[in-house]
């Protein structure tokens, strides 16, 4: 699969919740009106080296809607980084059979309620990203993507969502409960995924620097595109 097909799916994906329009010459704006302090559904997004001019612009801008973040992303790494943190993300395919990965057989599936994954993502991003947060992030994404839960004991041990166009699926937003960790329980639910969706292209997305692309690795996904990511969450 092409880095451009895999874009394209990302970008439609995104489209579903942020609006895209040119800002300057070198940057096009993000923004998601529901749900603005999500910084990956509100940022700039760079084709080319934005000048000092642009850069300032975009700070003033997102200063004006009384934001105290500011993310730039693209395609290739930036000459001059304003001195803003960089992060990768890696876009990785699934090139192997997934048959053989290893599975625990007491997992069960179902699609989650709203309070169930409210209360999973509270546990797991609430201390970091503040409750509320938490919670309307799962309310934005509910009725856009397809979600998937994994339980254990009548519990939700794990859950994601996907996103499938164009004879692709995306999977995204995991989060294994950490009572529930090292018992194979990511992978049942992505090969439940991978088996729901076995006649299109599966790919995912990883943190460059985060443990679980390892894991990813050793199930046969392949690391076929990255995102480069600047940001600033802590603006003066």
């Amino acid at each position: 699969m092409s880095k451009e097909k895999t874009r394209i799916v990302e970008e439609k994906m995104a489209r579903l919740f942020s609006e895209k329009r040119l800002f300057s010459d070198h940057l096009n704006k993000w923004e998601d009106p529901l749900l603005p302090d999500k910084y990956d559904h509100n940022c700039f997004e760079y084709n080319g080296q934005p000048t000092n001019e642009e850069f300032l612009k975009a700070l003033e801008y997102q200063r004006s809607r009384g934001d105290s973040f500011i993310k730039l992303e693209g395609d290739h790494p930036l000459s001059d980084d304003f001195g803003l943190e960089m992060d990768v993300t890696l876009t990785m395919e699934l090139k192997a059979d997934s048959s053989d990965w290893k599975r625990n057989h007491n997992v069960t599936f179902a699609v989650p309620s709203i309070e169930e994954l409210e209360e999973i993502e509270v546990k797991h991003f609430g201390k970091a990203y503040g409750e509320s947060f938490a919670r309307r992030n799962v309310r934005r994404l509910y009725n856009k993507l397809q979600y998937h839960g994994a339980y254990l004991d009548n519990k939700l041990a794990a859950s994601c969502y996907s996103f499938s166009t164009d004879g692709m699926t995306c999977i995204d937003g995991l989060i294994v409960d950490e009572d529930y960790r090292h018992k194979y329980i990511a992978t049942t639910l992505i090969g439940h995924i991978a088996e729901l969706n076995r006649y299109t292209t599966l790919f995912l997305h990883a943190d460059e620097s985060d443990t679980p692309k390892e894991m990813y690795l050793k199930m046969g996904f392949e690391i076929t595109d990255r995102l480069y990511e600047y940001s600033n969450t802590n603006l003066e």
